[in-house]
């Protein structure tokens, strides 16, 4: 009977990675497995957009009577999406921010922040009152912006690289990859507290780079190989993963989100692929592979899931993002 499961097991993993094979195939698993998540559409250039230039835009056609062009993406990296559908991509390539409105066919571009350009934009939250949140690494702050992103306010204080940052319950979690911690502040940018140090011991890190939390908090600790749970005050639970190329382990891990269903789902720069796990850490499901065709990548990085189960991918060097369906 286990023999049974795990042949079960292993064909739907094997039809699920040849999804990637054959372009047309755009559900995972392959038949005649359920199909769990689908492929629903690639934003792969300004052309379908609007473009809306961005506070320095507005500037340069106020001054000089013409607007300078809106990039496309260029080095992509993070993503976050409002409850209002708005799709926010930090882009440390171009030095600024992409706002997104799929629905109205618009597309803004912003390089300001509080205290002048964007260096290296990394990380973005988005909060229920529509306020982002966009982390600097280079620059070691968080801007604090409206929905627009027009800056409002910075955080600076106990922060040396901050990159991935998620929001849970009125609490602003980010991790600073430079001091190995995850600090939290509140909305308003008042600091609450850290928890976490260099090392390779439960509840420790090894340069980690992004969060994501419900119940509990879940960091990808990158060069440590794995994925940590914490209680919502930073007391550690347990982890998962381990370094290997094969599915199920981690080469580069980047990304990671939760669906409505507390499915853990990791990009992997390295593997070019997705991987979801449930809460103990047990594999679901690996998508992807290297490539430029749909559902498959290269190097992705930020993910995020909006409250429709909507999946959200940084493809960051085929300069795209792809959005996928997780199907109940």
């Amino acid at each position: 009977m286990m023999r049974t499961a795990l042949i079960i097991i292993l064909f739907c993993l094997v039809s699920q990675a040849s999804a990637g094979d054959h372009p047309d195939s755009l559900v995972w698993p392959g038949p005649p497995a359920r199909p769990r998540l689908r492929h629903i559409v690639t934003l792969s250039s300004a052309e379908s957009f609007q473009q809306e230039g961005g506070t320095l835009s507005k500037i340069f056609k106020f001054f000089f009577g013409g607007e300078r062009s809106t990039p496309w993406l260029v080095q992509p990296v993070g993503i976050a999406v409002s409850g209002n559908g708005i799709i926010y991509v930090a882009d440390p390539g171009a030095k600024g921010v992409h706002r997104i409105d799929e629905r109205e066919k618009k597309h803004a571009f912003v390089m300001a922040a509080k205290n002048g350009d964007y260096r290296s934009p990394v990380g973005i939250a988005c909060a229920q009152n529509g306020t982002v949140y966009i982390s600097d690494s280079e620059a070691g702050i968080v801007v604090i912006a409206d929905e627009d992103l027009d800056a409002k306010g910075v955080i600076k204080e106990h922060l040396v690289r901050p990159t991935g940052m998620c929001i849970v319950h009125d609490t602003l979690y980010v991790v600073d990859t430079g001091k190995h911690k995850v600090v939290r502040f509140d909305l308003e940018g008042k600091y609450l507290g850290e928890f976490g140090e260099r090392g390779v011991g439960e509840g420790q890190f090894n340069y980690p780079v992004q969060i994501v939390g419900r119940d509990e908090l879940c960091v990808v600790d990158a060069l440590n190989y794995r994925v940590e749970l914490f209680s919502l005050g930073g007391t550690f639970q347990r982890l998962f993963g381990r370094q290997g190329n094969a599915i199920g382990r981690f080469a580069s891990p980047k990304g990671i989100a939760l669906d409505s269903e507390n499915n853990i789902y990791v990009t992997d720069a390295l593997l070019n692929n997705l991987q979801i796990f449930n809460l103990r850490g047990e594999l679901l499901l690996s998508v992807g592979q290297e490539g430029t065709h749909n559902g498959q990548f290269e190097t992705p990085n930020g993910i995020a899931i909006d409250v429709n189960d909507r999946v959200y991918i940084v493809d960051t060097l085929n300069k795209r993002v792809q959005i996928f369906q997780y199907l109940k």
